[in-house]
């Protein structure tokens, strides 16, 4: 076989199993998935239009790929070089216009209150929620323990739009998450910027971040 046709073959195998051909191929996503060692048989090559096109064996292909730097060759079979990985499934572009769309939608809409004034919570509202951090001044020897619930009802009492789901408490502090569906960021911006009298003394509170947020949800994801 000359060097130009194996050259051409080679090419558009390797297309084959690229990344970007495997994030939007299905069929071929599907052979890989289906043999443990991500081979693909030859044969099924033969079936795409190029290549019945230029009328390739399955012997040339295999010839052809011999040597290749991202494909490698095993009898009558073809992988990845390696069992590399597949990459992500693409999403068409109308799909991410419909979601974009309906995300628009979702966050335009109010939220829902029940008969006691409390809101209504949807399963997205626990869907990667900001986790705050609070601590209470105290001095130095001074006996002192955090009521949780003291603490949601005065956040609830300023900051009624700021819509809690979950409390914890140490001695001395604790954390509170909020829903970001729809959440009211001037509000958690003021409740971050200025302390908030609980227990008759001052309480801070902040965004959980970094090693602290990694912290948290290694310890408290369980009970989340």
């Amino acid at each position: 076989m000359v060097e130009a046709k194996k050259t051409e073959i080679r090419t558009q195998i390797e297309y084959y199993l690229s990344d970007v051909n495997l994030a939007k191929d299905k069929f071929f996503r599907e052979q890989i998935l289906t043999d443990k060692e991500g081979y693909i048989a030859i044969s099924h090559f033969l079936n795409c239009n190029n290549v019945k096109t230029k009328k390739w064996t399955a012997n040339e292909i295999a010839e052809a790929c011999n040597g290749s730097l991202s494909v490698e060759v095993k009898g009558q079979k073809i992988r990845r070089i390696g069992n590399k990985a597949l990459p992500e499934k693409a999403v068409p572009a109308e799909k991410k216009r419909d979601q974009k769309a309906a995300d628009k939608k979702e966050e335009d809409q109010e939220d829902e209150w029940d008969e006691d004034g409390k809101p209504i919570l949807v399963e997205k509202d626990f869907d990667n929620p900001i986790i705050l951090t609070y601590a209470a001044q105290v001095k130095d020897g001074e006996e002192f323990k955090v009521d949780w619930k003291q603490v949601e009802k005065e956040v609830k009492a300023h900051y009624p739009k700021l819509k809690l789901i979950y409390s914890r408490m140490d001695p001395h502090g604790g954390h509170i998450a909020v829903s970001q569906l729809r959440i009211k960021r001037e509000m958690l911006t003021d409740l971050c910027k200025n302390k908030m009298t609980v227990q008759d003394r001052p309480f801070t509170f902040k965004l959980t971040e970094g090693e602290e947020l990694k912290e948290f949800w290694q310890k408290q994801g369980g009970h989340f």
